[in-house]
């Protein structure tokens, strides 16, 4: 097989995996920027979670889409930019506007929760600012820790 069938082959197999219509509803709810767990792209997808894992499963073997694992949850994102462009050039020969994310999450949860060990939402986004603007915590060097000061 030469180099033109192999790319061929690849190319036929990406189309046929964005060519899915829950498929594609996931791939373009990801287009945001945003990493969603599977159990948002199977809202948007509008299919079972099951479904959703088989869909996801193939758009990442296809090098669509990418996953990283935090705590119990499994959040899916594009790969990299070539693919958002990708996405982007066929919906214009769609000519379809695509819908914003509208979040299921009651707007209380959105504000304020805990999550595990931590807090999490819109209230922990607005203190972990202000405390670094305070000094009051300082990023370590190298990475993603904290030191209080």
């Amino acid at each position: 097989m030469d180099a033109d069938t192999t790319a061929d082959a690849t190319l036929s197999r990406i189309a046929l995996a964005i060519g899915e219509p829950a498929r594609t509803r996931m791939l373009l709810a990801l287009l945001d920027g945003r990493a969603r767990t599977s159990t948002e792209l199977a809202i948007l997808g509008e299919v079972t979670a099951s479904t959703a894992s088989v869909h996801l499963n193939r758009l990442k073997d296809e090098n669509l889409v990418k996953v990283a694992a935090q705590g119990r949850h499994r959040y899916y994102s594009l790969r990299s930019m070539s693919v958002a462009r990708a996405l982007e050039s066929l919906g214009v020969l769609a000519g379809r506007d695509r819908e914003k994310f509208k979040p299921n999450t009651p707007e209380p949860l959105r504000f304020a929760r805990t999550c595990y060990d931590h807090i999490a939402g819109t209230l922990s986004v607005l203190l972990h600012d202000h405390f670094l603007r305070e000094s009051w915590l300082v990023h370590r060097t190298g990475g993603s820790n904290y030191e209080l000061s």
